[in-house]
């Protein structure tokens, strides 16, 4: 049903509709490098002493030049948030000494190449060109090895799993088995007829009409819901059900497979996103694809999962936000980590449930244990009214139960029966009235 189409990546433009300095209208500045600098005296002087037949060439190669520092300068901010992201994933606890190291060395030639473009400002359109795939190259390299990482630290978590249940043949790190098989997962029938409304319009849009209906697929089909309702608490649903009930109609591998024909043809804005990569208006829900990654992100952390899958979800952000997109590279991605955020949904339910059946064991624990309470002190009242010969005597609050006995401290010590009679003698044995320390007594005006 789908093809392997190239997406027109939301960042490499991003800069158009930025703010311009005074330097430079081509540089943000937020850009942590030195202004490019394509309006200097030295560089424009050259065009206006060359002879007039080379004119229109040279405006030609200044041009070529403008734009080349344009796409430079974005890719250096793109730089600048792989190194972020670097620092972040060596920071955490789950990376061994080892693998601290292998990101060491990516952010070493991070600040090797940003050295370079510091010096980039008079330099050939060529040579700028060359530092953009420098960048490219090492943004790929840098999703390779955080994939590598995640995957080792998947495994080792598996392998310290395995012997406490907490995940089964590797499957909580989503490693075991086919990324596209569905995942057994307990919904509550809410939660199931929401997931199948969203999948059965995904459906109707993309392949049960006639052509494409891309309003089906985003705002429901027939009164149902559609994408747009696609969130962090929803979205492994939605991916499993899809799995289990369209897939095999759809001609697909899985959900992402059939998205992405859709994305690509009818799509009305895919470059509409903000700064921080999100969604420009997400009440018109743009970039589906990009808005379930999105949300498995969220729930990943929710889950305290993310930095087991970083490597998975930096492989789908970085197709993502790429002019031409390897749309296998991406479906694996997001299938693995749907997988793995299942499997840990999953084993947050049985631990919530197990919890919440000790809670409801304690708090009848407590509940016996009060009711047998307040039998006794209602005998220890009755015994000590009818004795007394007095309906309307109360019992004293220095009478405390505790432990299954009746207690009270008189003079500094402390005296205790099972019940109102053993108590009475204990007291009297000790050369006190019972009744002044007992009963209630009344309140003197």
């Amino acid at each position: 049903m789908s093809t392997n189409y190239g997406f027109i990546s939301p960042f490499t433009w991003d800069s158009f509709g930025k703010p311009m300095t005074g330097s430079s209208p081509f540089v943000m500045p937020s850009a942590p490098f030195p202004t490019l600098p394509v309006w200097s005296g030295d560089y424009w002087s050259s065009y206006l002493s060359a002879p007039s037949t080379n004119y229109y060439k040279m405006g030609q190669d200044y041009m070529k030049n403008l734009n080349a520092t344009f796409e430079l300068s974005s890719a250096a901010q793109n730089l600048v948030a792989l190194e972020t992201e670097i620092n972040k994933s060596k920071e955490s606890s789950d990376c061994n000494e080892e693998q601290k190291q292998r990101l060491q060395e990516l952010l070493d030639k991070i600040e090797a190449l940003k050295a370079e473009i510091s010096k980039a400002g008079n330099k050939s359109a060529e040579e700028k060109y060359a530092l953009i795939t420098k960048i490219t190259e090492l943004q790929e390299e840098a999703a390779q090895v955080a994939k590598e990482i995640a995957e080792e630290i998947q495994a080792a978590a598996a392998t310290d799993g395995a012997g406490d249940g907490a995940a089964s043949d590797g499957a909580a790190a989503g490693t075991a088995g086919d990324a596209n098989s569905p995942v057994a997962q307990e919904l509550t029938k809410e939660q199931e007829n929401e997931a199948l409304e969203i999948c059965q319009s995904i459906y109707q849009g993309a392949i049960g009409e006639c052509g494409t209906e891309y309003d089906y697929i985003t705002d429901g089909y027939n009164g149902m819901k559609g994408t747009n309702a696609i969130t962090k608490d929803n979205v492994t649903a939605v991916l499993n059900k899809w799995q289990e009930q369209f897939a095999n109609g759809s001609g697909d591998k899985n959900v992402i497979e059939t998205l992405f024909a859709e994305e690509m043809l009818w799509n009305p804005s895919l470059k509409d996103r903000g700064a921080d990569g999100k969604i420009a208006d997400p009440e018109h829900n743009v970039d589906i694809i990009w808005n379930i990654v999105k949300c498995l992100e969220e729930r990943a952390k929710e889950l305290g999962i993310y930095n087991q899958l970083i490597g998975q979800f930096t492989a789908a952000y970085d197709q993502l936000d790429d002019t031409c997109v390897d749309q296998s590279v991406v479906e694996n991605a997001v299938m693995t980590i749907n997988k793995a955020v299942t499997t840990a949904e999953n084993l947050k339910k049985a631990e919530d449930a197990e919890n919440k059946a000790e809670a409801d064991e304690k708090a009848k624990t407590e509940e016996a244990k009060k009711q047998k309470e307040k039998e006794a002190t209602d005998t220890f009242l009755g015994d000590m009214r009818e004795i007394w010969k007095d309906d309307e005597l109360e019992v004293s609050e220095k009478v405390k139960y505790k432990d299954g006995k009746f207690v009270i401290r008189i003079e500094g010590k402390e005296y205790s029966g099972k019940d109102f009679n053993e108590l009475c003698d204990k007291i009297c044995d000790a050369g006190y009235n019972p009744k002044d320390y007992l009963m209630k007594q009344p309140i003197v005006a």
